[in-house]
């Protein structure tokens, strides 16, 4: 079964895993969770969320919730959105970067933030379905909702490790690639704000992704293109929902998803220095940059409420996910490409200098995703992978996660597909080539 539930929320295939009862089941599961109030509603541009969100909207008004519908939004500026108004919990429908036949619901407190994984782990999908409804005169209302975009802008403008001026008198020519997601929402007038003149595609916003929508290099022909038609400064890549950014650089030069928060961390750090949380699948550039501003680097489990909820613990001012996942706190706590796109901006007109120079000043680390199916047992994976590198230095909050040489391996099961996932970074890529190949003996070994 493809259902998924943890803590990046429910997803599954539309009508095979995530069906009109399971939807229910959650919908209603939310609203006991909440204290009294609205809930507000937004959705990714994918086919069937458009459904989701009145089911689900229609929904929550029978058990007595006044509801808003946002319609089409990136997920950032769900949560920024339900932050700023008096709905007591927001929901994203959006699957991120799976494709078109997938959908999801990502669930939101009144502070914006995604629920922990008690909140999941206590939902038994498998349980008949009972409860009381609302009374004909107990509905709640269902109501469109406009304004998040302007908030949302508004909060990434008014960050003060970003000077705006600057930024404006830069006069920054921006290839953009929405790939047909939500990102254009927000993306499109915050690099107006910003005083860029954009060069867009697959920004209708209709669903039809243009190429396979996660953000990583080998999806990125079309922007590389487009960088280099019209001598752009600076390409930006959304996945649907617009919480991660990858980028290029002005030769159409793809510079990885992992550089998106080592730009971003060196802009924030530069004015504030704090300490940085990341997950433990995100590159050791991070730890370079840490070192350069005297801070530590405290690393989570994968999961984007991880590293908010740690983020907010010890007060960091940057973190996030080497997925192109950047997350500043000062303007909200969650992943926000939007925020990571300002923050590059920023840099560039600092520095004065083209994005690949300011990237050339970063260590050069090589490192390789992959994952593969895996149905076995995890832990004789585990015993098996330290039996065979005997680790010297292990970290086991989230799968197996050991260092090499100017590097480390990472393999845990998907929080969002049904795969192992194997992240190997190093100082050199036949190094890294040769760990990949060593550890799928291992699991071919199983």
């Amino acid at each position: 079964m493809t259902l998924k539930l943890s803590i990046s929320g429910a997803r599954g295939i539309v009508g095979e895993s995530l069906t009109p009862e399971i939807i229910m089941k959650i919908a209603t599961a939310f609203s006991d969770y909440l204290d009294d109030g609205s809930i507000l509603i937004g959705r990714d541009s994918r086919p069937s969320g458009k459904n989701i969100e009145h089911f689900v909207g229609g929904i929550l008004s029978m058990v007595g919730r006044d509801v808003y519908l946002a319609g089409i939004l990136p997920t950032p500026t769900v949560a920024v959105c339900t932050k700023h108004t008096d709905a007591v919990g927001g929901i994203a429908i959006t699957a991120s970067h799976n494709s078109e036949q997938w959908n999801a619901l990502k669930l939101l407190n009144k502070d914006g933030l995604f629920l922990p994984a008690s909140f999941w782990s206590g939902i038994n999908l498998n349980d008949n379905f009972e409860r009381q409804w609302a009374k004909y005169d107990e509905i709640g209302d269902i109501e469109e909702y406009g304004g998040c975009v302007f908030t949302h802008i508004e909060s990434v403008l008014k960050l003060s490790c970003i000077d705006i001026s600057a930024i404006r008198k830069s006069k920054f020519v921006v290839a953009y690639d929405g790939v047909g997601g939500a990102g254009p929402a927000v993306m499109i007038p915050l690099l107006r704000e910003l005083g860029a003149e954009i060069i867009p595609i697959g920004n209708r916003m209709d669903g039809n992704f243009i190429h396979p929508p996660e953000p990583v290099p080998q999806n990125l022909s079309m922007l590389s293109e487009l960088v280099k038609e019209y001598n752009a400064d600076v390409g930006f890549a959304t996945d649907p929902d617009a919480d991660r950014l990858a980028v290029v650089d002005e030769n159409g030069v793809p510079i990885g998803e992992e550089m998106t928060l080592a730009l971003a961390a060196e802009k924030v750090l530069s004015s504030e220095p704090s300490d940085v949380v990341v997950n433990l699948s995100t590159s050791t550039v991070i730890e370079y940059i840490a070192e350069k501003y005297g801070v530590e680097v405290h690393r989570t489990p994968v999961g984007e409420y991880f590293v908010s909820e740690k983020m907010l613990e010890i007060g960091a001012k940057v973190g996030g996910e080497g997925n192109g996942g950047v997350i500043v706190p000062d303007m909200h706590p969650v992943r926000d490409a939007a925020t990571a796109a300002a923050l590059i901006l920023g840099l560039m007109a600092e520095k004065n200098e083209k994005l690949s120079q300011i990237v050339d000043e970063f260590p050069k680390k090589a490192m390789i995703k992959t994952k593969f199916p895996f149905n076995k047992d995890f832990g004789l994976l585990q015993d098996k992978i330290f039996k065979k590198f005997s680790p010297a230095e292990t970290n086991d909050i989230d799968g197996i996660w050991f260092k090499i040489g100017g590097g480390f391996v990472h393999i845990r099961m998907s929080n969002t597909e049904p795969v192992v996932r194997l992240i190997v970074e190093s100082d050199d890529m036949k190094k890294t080539e040769v760990v990949i190949k060593e550890v799928e003996d291992v699991v071919s070994s199983i």
